[in-house]
Formats: C-alpha cells, structure tokens, sequence
C-alpha cells in the first residue's frame, strides 16, 4: 500500500483544487492506496465526510513566520499521531516544500516530497508564498502549465518534472444548438476573473450578444451595478452558484473568460468538452489547449474592445465558430481517466527516485 499525504496550507473551499482533490480519493483507493488530506485550516466539507481528511484550527493576527512554523509544528505532530507517508504532495503555495522538507528532517522520515503548485509560479512568488527556491526543497514536481514545467526545468533534471496538466470532468457532447448569440461565462466572480471586461465587450460589441453568467463570488454586487450601468440588464443574467453549470450552458455557442492569470483553466477545457468555443485571455494552462481558430479564440487581457471585435467577427460570420466534434476532441488527453492513469504511474515513480 502506498500512503500518500496531501498537504495544504488552507482549507478547502468549492471549486477546482478541490474537485481535483477529490478525484485524488474517489481513484487512489484501498488496498493500493490512502490518500490523507490534511488543510492547515478549517475547510474538509468538499469531501463529504471522507475518512482520511484532516484540518487544523487557524490563529488571527499572527505573522507569516510564525504561521509556517505552526505548520511545522502540525504536520510534525500529524506524523507522530499517525504515522509517516511513502509520499507528501505539497500543494498550493511552493512554500509547503519547505514545511514538509522541514518535517522530514526533524522526524529524520524519508518519504518523497513532490511540489504540486496551482497557479503560476511567479504570481505565487509576487504575493510572498514562495518560488522556486522554495519547491527545490522537494524531490520532483508536478506541472498543470507547460509554462510552469518550462521554468521548472531551469533548474532541476527534466526526470523530475511531470507535466499532468488537470483532470477534465468530460461533459455530455452537445452536437448542435440553437444559441448562436447566446454566451456563458462559469466560475468564481472575483477580481482577478475581470468578468467587468467581458460587460465592456457586450456594451462596446455592435451586435447584441447575450450572456449567462454562472458562479457566485465577492464581486456580484459590484458586477451587477455595472450591468445596470451599461443598461445590460436584458441580455445579462446572473444564475448564481450551481452544482453542475453546465446544465446551464446547453443552449450556447461559447465560453468567455477575461481572467488576469489561471494556473489550467478548467472550465475553459470543460467547455470544450461539451463542444463550445472558447474566447479567453491568453492564460497559463488554457493556452496549452487552445488553438486559436480550432478550438477558441485569444484576446489581449484588460482588452474590452478587442474582445468585442471578436464578439462582432464571430456575429457576422467574418470568423467562424469552432467545429463542436474538433473542440471535445482537443481536450481528451486530460479526461479523468487519463489523468489517474499518468497520477498512478508517477506515483510508481516516485518512489523510486
């Protein structure tokens, strides 16, 4: 049996990490494996009462020092209680390499520690959870960008670095639809997704697109003010958070996302498993899938009028809509299936390094 630790500095929340997680211990099971799941804050209820999640209590106003520290100090004791893994993922900031290199040191274990970070690396180091220095401290890595696996292999041997990019929940194909003017837009609505740029676009486009927006987040307020602003009402609506939201995307043609930075962009990849083109900002991850004119379509970040030129080119023919059959098959590589299959023989790897 190999026990694998997933290691984390925050507690899970709704959304795409988690979703991957989840997937880690629906198909890394007994008599094989165990997966332990342990956040460093309160957060396990994504999992739905699975038997190997672990959460630590948080502590206000205390210095980031001192947090990696308690970190230390709760995997060290986590070990203790319930015995040492074959392999720890460090996942989320590349900091974690050095709480669970530290760990090991002092317990004198050897177990494999892999990086396992979900964004771009650089935007990790800008908010000062750590860089490279910080993942060298772990004896491989896994990649969900190319771009990532590129800086990465800078500096370690290229044995050590595994491009896996993230599973994709493979969605019914839906061959035609009706929605030719209809859009969607599916995610978390913050800051850094600039869905106000997506509301620029439709108001600068000369033609009247709809948009169906689904997702919930800190910025709805402020988006749907916007939408009044821009007197969008009739073609904007706002479906809030959904268990499944693709139901929702049924009758459109294409996904828009205008996000600043995505570690993969799952929903871009879920989309286009259903058969939708995908317009987006130029983002780490997507970009290793999509093509423009086959599968979608790039616009410059913070660009609202480029993105309605796209909105216009494709409403008047003058760029065509991606072939539905061509969209599905571009992101087939990174099904479920496929996915465990290349976890599972990293795994193996692993272990022998």
């Amino acid at each position: 049996m190999i026990r694998v630790d997933i290691l984390s500095p925050v507690g899970g929340k709704v959304g795409g990490i988690e979703n991957v997680i989840k997937l880690w211990t629906k198909n890394l099971s007994q008599p094989d494996y165990v997966v332990r799941v342990i956040h460093m804050s309160p957060g396990t209820k994504y999992l739905d009462g699975y038997e190997y999640a672990y959460a630590f209590c948080d502590k206000e106003d205390e210095d980031f020092n001192e947090k990696l520290k308690r970190f230390v100090k709760n995997y060290a004791g986590f070990i203790n209680e319930y015995g040492a893994p074959d392999v720890c993922i460090a996942t989320n900031w590349p900091v974690m390499c050095v709480v669970a290199e530290t760990v090991r040191r002092i317990l004198k274990f050897d177990y494999k520690i892999i990086s396992w970070v979900h964004s771009s690396i650089a935007e990790y180091k800008k908010a000062g959870l750590g860089g490279i220095d910080e993942m060298l401290c772990a004896d491989a890595h896994l990649c969900i960008s190319r771009n990532n696996e590129r800086h990465l292999l800078e500096y370690v041997e290229r044995t050590k670095v595994y491009y896996v990019g993230n599973p994709v929940i493979m969605q019914p194909f839906i061959e035609k639809t009706h929605g030719e003017k209809q859009l969607c837009y599916v995610g978390r609505l913050q800051e850094i997704k600039r869905v106000d740029i997506i509301l620029e676009a439709l108001y600068r486009a000369h033609n009247k697109w709809n948009l169906r927006i689904i997702g919930d987040g800190e910025s709805v307020q402020d988006l749907k003010e916007i939408t009044r602003y821009l007197k969008l009402q009739d073609r904007v609506e706002y479906i809030g958070w959904k268990e499944n939201p693709w139901e929702y995307c049924r009758d459109a043609c294409a996904l828009v996302a205008a996000s600043e930075y995505e570690g993969f962009m799952l929903t871009g990849a879920e989309a286009m498993s259903m058969g939708l083109t995908v317009i987006s900002t130029p983002v780490e991850g997507l970009i290793d899938y999509l093509v423009p004119g086959e599968n979608g379509y790039l616009f410059e970040k913070n660009n609202a009028e480029e993105l309605a030129q796209v909105l216009d080119y494709l409403y008047d023919g003058k760029l065509p809509m991606c072939d539905r059959k061509a969209c599905r098959e571009s992101v087939d590589k990174y099904s479920e299936n496929n996915y465990i299959k290349k976890i599972k023989k990293n795994l193996e790897e692993w272990l022998s390094i």
